[in-house]
């Protein structure tokens, strides 16, 4: 059986299947890596980055943006590249930190 979390309602996910997290207010809206599917959640970002600290390969890279680590393709500057073409900013304060979690996964 694989690995579930619960993220809202009565939708639970297997966090490798997620590509990315974005925030807004009260609403959280997941990106699969299929690239095609995402859905919406009445569930704060805080609240699921709590339910995905056992698994380290997730890392909030700004205020409403938490990335799977293992979905990137390139990084370019400031600029990170998913696998599914989507281009994500690390903020200027979560930059130094991400790119040392970065390494850590690297190695």
């Amino acid at each position: 059986m694989e690995t579930q979390i619960h993220v809202g309602g009565r939708l639970s996910v297997n966090p490798q299947k997620i590509i990315r997290l974005k925030g807004d207010v009260n609403y959280t809206t997941i990106y699969y890596a299929d690239g095609k599917r995402k859905s919406v959640v009445a569930t704060t970002l805080k609240k699921i980055q709590s339910r995905l600290e056992p698994f380290p390969y997730f890392f909030r890279i700004s205020r409403n943006t938490i990335i799977n680590l293992n979905c990137i393709d390139q990084i370019k500057d400031n600029e990170i590249l998913l696998i599914t073409g989507d281009i994500e900013i690390a903020s200027r304060r979560r930059k130094r930190e991400f790119f040392g979690q970065i390494l850590n996964v690297a190695n």
